[in-house]
Parts: structure tokens; C-alpha cells; sequence
């Protein structure tokens, strides 16, 4: 990419194969299958090869422009791997998370129209078989060795409108079936010139640490825009500590993307100063516990590390963003109780790229201050839900604006605050994320805390770190807040999440019901 940053509208397979054969090794933690992994490294030409001899393999079993294809898989290399080589000849991947299991993707499939196929490996390929539903089943593991025997694709990706579907993933599920996401060609690359531009503006050199999914947009925009900015990568897979802390000892990252419950998991490798090396950490996704935010900034040996929060969806990507900043970050504790049991602070929208107005349950908007549906506009929408397009519609009011399915309010300085999800609102406190931020905060012992409501009264849910649960302390913690039953302290491992770590509040209410005998909600 040139130093004016000028936009090569080149998507993954392009950028793949404009990869140096001397281009700094890419790290992993797992063993993909297309591509061998020795002492954890991987050369980017490598992938490349794999990409290149994939396409002609997928050409050569007919698959052709606008076949979407199933691609259920582990590895994120493997996942670029068959997502370029279907690009290439004009498929459309829809990627599967490898959490999910056969019945709900069944479920996710069913009202799609145009899926030929379904690529996974493992126990999924029987796990789907028994699904049923006539769709080609082809086992990874096996398709991988028929790729090694290809000759690779020399032609450039299939040229296509800008308009034309590239790539469809799915949301994380919080409320039921996840909904299938699909984006254009114009908004994958203008997602990944965005994230190009950030990498340029902030001079971010160095080994950036993925940890994300290996089926949401974020990693594919990850992925589009480190190759074109020729940034080495290092793709984590799991959260084990030890494996972590070897790897990035090892390689000295200066940047880090994962979600908010991975963070969490690595509060205590942060204090360990396993990440002393990152200058620029970044998450989205869901909100971040300011606590476990200052961790991670004190755990930097960078004098100005900052931590960007990004406020996002799948539909939309960034929304908002807040940056914080090592040493300049203000504790909230200061901050009067009241304020901050209102919501959480996520920024202002990103300049240029969001605009973001608050309106009431008629659609008319509101004055600042003033609660209300958050409402976005963007280019970087995505064009529908294939197995949900009514909901796509509905989701779409006049002007071009999507209902995020959030609540909150903008002040008069364009500063957005987080209340709740539209569906997890609560009758007995302002903001149920507000309130879980207070407590982590006060009890740096605890590692989650999850707000639900049952007969007008808090029920709180909590996980503690290590060892048992200090009554005493929680008493003291809660003592100016009212209306809160005792909380029910559960294992991390046990709480119900999306593969993006989001806890499902509908089914951990469920659950609570079942334990309490009376019905638990998020309203």
C-alpha cells in the first residue's frame, strides 16, 4: 500500500497473493491443517500457496459465483485459507463458529437459500450428516490433501460488483438462533481500509495478537487489513496462560484485538506484565469492565499505552470508540454514584464513518440526555440476514438508519452512554451494565458479575476468581445500593456464552429460575 494510502480495493485473495516471499513469519498456538505450523511459525507465502491451489480445486468441483459455502472450521489460517480460495472464484463463505453445534447450525441454514455446501472436519461431519438436510458435506482434513495436489490459481479473484455478497458470518446468538450476516465486497474493504488507515495514523509496527473467532467479520477484516499493511501476525486460538505467556514473551507484540471475556481471562497474566511489550490494546464486541481496562493498561510497559473500547455490532462493526490512555484514564469510583449507575461511557461515534441518534418507541428523536433506542447510520452496514430478511427490514427505518437494538442516551457533546440492550432492560436499576461495572470494581476479587431481575428484585450472578465466596465483603460492597437479593455464585465455565464470550442472560435467567424456583429475568 502506498504512503498516501490510496485504496487497492484488493479483498483476501488478492492480498494474499501480493505477499512477499521474505515477509516476516506469521506465529500460531494450534496446528492448522492446510498449512504446517514448525516451532510455532508460518510463512505468509505459504498460506498463500494453500489459498492459490484451493481455488482450483473449488473450481475444478464447480463451484462458481454466488454458490455460498458452509465453512465451519477451527483454525483461523485454515478459515483464510477457504475463504480465499472460494473468493477467488466468486463463492460466498459463510463462516460457522466452531462453538456452535449441528442442530443450531441446521437451524441457522434452514430458510438460506443457495448453500451448496458445508465444509468442517472432526466430529461436525457426522454431527451434521445426521442433520439431514441433503446439503454436501466435505471433511476438511480430507479436501486439505486434495489442495496439496493442485496446481495454484495464477489469475487474480473473479471481478465482481461492489454491491456483490463476499462474505456472510452470524450474530453471536444472545437471544436465540444467531442470525446469518451478510456483507458486501464495498463493505469488507471499506472496513478494512478503516482499520488500515488506524494501523497508519497510530505507526503500529511490530506483532499484532489476534485472539478471535475464527467466524466473525472482525477477523476478517483483521486479516484483509494486516496484509495490506504488511503487519505479521500472531493468531492465538485458546486462552491457556502458559501457552500465551511463551508466545508473547517470546515475540514481543505491540498490538492485541480479543474479546472482553478473553481480557478478563488474562487479568491476571496482565498484572504479571505477560504483556508488557503491547502498546495498543483493542476490543469490541461487548462492553469492557473499566477495572479489568486499567489492568491491562498498568500491566504495559509503555509509558502512553492505550486501550481503544469500541462499542460495535456485527451489522455495523465500530459504532462508537473510547480510547483510553495509561496514566490519563480517570477511575470512576471518583465519580458520583449516581452518574455512574446511569450506563456505561463508550465515546462518540467514529468521525466520518457513524452517525448515531437516540429516539423514543415511536422513532422520533429525542433531546440530549434523553434515554432512548440507539439508532445508526453508516456505510459499513451489512446488506441483510439470509435466513432472517424480515428481520433485516424491520431492523431498517427511513434515511438509511439501523436500530441497534440498544438502549441509551448521547449528551449535548455527542457522548454516548451504553444503558442496556433493549431486551435485558431491568425495572429496578437504571443500567444493569452500570451496576455490574460498580461491583467489579469494588471487588476486584470477582471475575464476573452477571445483574438479572426476578420479582422486582436484583439477582445478582457471580464468579469468583479463586477460592470461596467473602459474604462479609459483598455485604460491605452493596451497602449503598437497594433492592438486591443474595447472589448466586456459579462457576466461570458454567455461565451460558456466545462464541464471542457474551453471556446469554435468557438462559442464565433460566437457570436461575430452575435453581430459585421463581422466574429470573432481563425483563
Amino acid at each position: 500500500m502506498g504512503g498516501n494510502m490510496a485504496r487497492n480495493h484488493r479483498l483476501l485473495f488478492d492480498e494474499l497473493m501480493a505477499v512477499r516471499r521474505d515477509a516476516e513469519p506469521w506465529v500460531v498456538d494450534h496446528q492448522p491443517i492446510a498449512v504446517a505450523a514448525a516451532d510455532d511459525k508460518i510463512a505468509p507465502s505459504d498460506i498463500a500457496d494453500a489459498a492459490a491451489r484451493a481455488a482450483t480445486l473449488f473450481e475444478s468441483e464447480g463451484v462458481g459465483v454466488g454458490d455460498r459455502c458452509v465453512v465451519w472450521l477451527d483454525s483461523v489460517v485454515d478459515v483464510l485459507v477457504v475463504v480465499s480460495g472460494l473468493s477467488a472464484v466468486g463463492a460466498v463463505p459463510i463462516l460457522i463458529s466452531p462453538t456452535l453445534d449441528a442442530e443450531t447450525v441446521g437451524h441457522m441454514l434452514a430458510p438460506t437459500t443457495g448453500v451448496d455446501r458445508v465444509i468442517t472436519t472432526g466430529a461436525r461431519v457426522a454431527s451434521y450428516a445426521a442433520v439431514g438436510d441433503g446439503r454436501r458435506l466435505d471433511d476438511w482434513s480430507v479436501q486439505a490433501g486434495r489442495v496439496a495436489t493442485m496446481s495454484p490459481r495464477t489469475a487474480p479473484a473473479v471481478a465482481l460488483p461492489d454491491s456483490a455478497p463476499y462474505v456472510v458470518t452470524h450474530t453471536s446468538g444472545t437471544t436465540g438462533v444467531p442470525k446469518l450476516v451478510e456483507y458486501t465486497r464495498a463493505v469488507i474493504d471499506y472496513h478494512g481500509y478503516l482499520r488500515a488507515l488506524g494501523h497508519r495514523v497510530f505507526r503500529m509496527k511490530g506483532y499484532s495478537v489476534f485472539a478471535l473467532s475464527p467466524s466473525h467479520g472482525a477477523t476478517v477484516v483483521a486479516l484483509l487489513f494486516s496484509l495490506r499493511r504488511n503487519s505479521p501476525l500472531i493468531l492465538l486460538a485458546g486462552t491457556d496462560p502458559v501457552t500465551v505467556s511463551r508466545i508473547v514473551g517470546t515475540w514481543r507484540p505491540t498490538f492485541l484485538e480479543t474479546v472482553p471475556n478473553t481480557y478478563m481471562v488474562w487479568e491476571d497474566l496482565a498484572d504479571a506484565g505477560v504483556f508488557r511489550s503491547v502498546r495498543w490494546f483493542y476490543a469490541t464486541f461487548d462492553v469492557l469492565h473499566p477495572a479489568t481496562v486499567q489492568r491491562f493498561l498498568r500491566g504495559s510497559g509503555r509509558k502512553f499505552a492505550a486501550f481503544f473500547e469500541l462499542y460495535g455490532q456485527s451489522e455495523l462493526g465500530a459504532i462508537s470508540a473510547r480510547m483510553h490512555v495509561k496514566g490519563f484514564s480517570r477511575s470512576r469510583e471518583r465519580s458520583d454514584l449516581g452518574r455512574r449507575m446511569k450506563g456505561h461511557p463508550v465515546g462518540r461515534g467514529v468521525p466520518g464513518v457513524t452517525r448515531i441518534r437516540i429516539v423514543d418507541a415511536d422513532g422520533a428523536k429525542v433531546s440530549a440526555g434523553t434515554p432512548g433506542r440507539i439508532q445508526v447510520r453508516t456505510k459499513a452496514l451489512f446488506s441483510t440476514y439470509p435466513n432472517r430478511p424480515e428481520a433485516a427490514r424491520a431492523g431498517r427505518s427511513d434515511g438509511g438508519w439501523w436500530d441497534t437494538g440498544d438502549w441509551g442516551e448521547k449528551d449535548r457533546f455527542g457522548r454516548l452512554t451504553l444503558i442496556d440492550r433493549q431486551v435485558d432492560r431491568v425495572s429496578t436499576v437504571p443500567s444493569s451494565i452500570a451496576v455490574e461495572d460498580l461491583l467489579l470494581e469494588r471487588m476486584p476479587w470477582l471475575l464476573e458479575v452477571v445483574v438479572l431481575e426476578q420479582n422486582g428484585r436484583i439477582v445478582p450472578v457471580a464468579v469468583t476468581r479463586e477460592g470461596a465466596f467473602d459474604e462479609n465483603a459483598w455485604r460491605e460492597a452493596v451497602a449503598d445500593l437497594s433492592g438486591f437479593d443474595s447472589p448466586v455464585v456459579v462457576d466461570f465455565a458454567s455461565l451460558p456464552k456466545t462464541a464471542t464470550g457474551k453471556i446469554r442472560r435468557s438462559v442464565l435467567a433460566a437457570r436461575i429460575a430452575d435453581v430459585s424456583g421463581s422466574p429470573a429475568s432481563t425483563k
